[in-house]
């Protein structure tokens, strides 16, 4: 009887809930939220918390957290929770791909932005085991001079995973955040299974709920130097970007495991790729 009471409940209240949508500029791109709730007011707190996310864990802001803990070396820095928490699973990933994802390519990353390639000296500055974190005392180290993190393959997801926490802090759990190509999802609208999203460049659509799906190689993303085309995605192990054509979609569990995990596939090709992580993911889609 008390079943059937809260269920009722539930269903009134879902019926009451209006659907509301807010797009803004974050983390340079557009950030586009969908929620079911009495009003819109709750938009506002997410968008707060992507955009205090971006002044902590961008490399373009001079003045970032990121950046600032950048400009140290040898030192054990104390950092928030949230830039803690973003180094600790890029660099379990690192280590569970044998650094095919590492976000200490910031040097090389910041040339491929200028359209030029890297030398040496900025290969040498690239390495995810010069990064040393305490959890107990949450501090990071970074061992050489002249390092640069660059956390664009991992942040956007933990800020959508953020944003659904925020707002499911708000009594808010109906909702779909888009990071760009980042997507987490809450409960799924009224009436339906899923979030409905569609799946580019694959084709076809999925439902999604409680989880989060990723896509890279945006063909669009992409510089010409030396009249060759190379990706934004870059491997480690060269410094180049790709020259290879591939699209991965990952669903998983949250933004923070489908963001990184569908750039590492991408840079460790589809053999590999299915190998560490078929079973590891809800979904995982290549696309050569």
């Amino acid at each position: 009887m008390l079943s059937r009471i809260i269920s009722a409940l539930v269903l009134v209240y879902a019926a009451r809930a209006e659907r509301f949508e807010g797009v803004e500029p974050h983390m340079g791109t557009l950030v586009r939220i969908t929620i079911y709730a009495k009003d819109a007011s709750p938009l506002r707190a997410a968008f707060d918390r992507i955009a205090a996310l971006d002044e902590k864990l961008s490399d373009y802001k001079p003045d970032s957290e990121l950046n600032r803990l950048c400009r140290t070396h040898g030192e054990m820095v104390k950092v928030s929770e949230d830039l803690f928490r973003v180094l600790e699973a890029s660099l379990k990933l690192s280590a569970l791909t044998d650094g095919a994802f590492d976000v200490t390519i910031g040097p090389v990353t910041h040339l491929w932005r200028a359209s030029k390639l890297p030398d040496a000296e900025t290969r040498a500055r690239v390495g995810w085991r010069n990064v040393v974190l305490d959890r107990q005392h949450r501090t990071v180290m970074l061992k050489m001079a002249g390092m640069q993190l660059d956390l664009g393959a991992i942040a956007k997801g933990y800020a959508g995973d953020e944003a659904l926490r925020t707002l499911r802090g708000l009594g808010v759990r109906r909702a779909l955040i888009a990071v760009s190509g980042d997507v987490v999802a809450g409960d799924s609208p009224p009436g339906a299974k899923g979030w409905r999203i569609g799946l580019e460049p694959a084709g076809g659509e999925i439902l999604l709920h409680n989880a989060a799906v990723s896509t890279s190689g945006d063909e669009e993303q992409s510089r010409q130097i030396g009249g060759k085309k190379y990706s934004h995605i870059i491997d480690p192990a060269t410094g180049l970007g790709l020259t290879a054509e591939i699209a991965v979609t990952v669903v998983a569990k949250t933004g923070l495991e489908a963001d990184p995990i569908a750039t590492a596939v991408s840079v460790m090709g589809e053999t590999k790729g299915r190998a560490v992580f078929e079973k590891r993911v809800q979904k995982l889609l290549i696309l050569k």
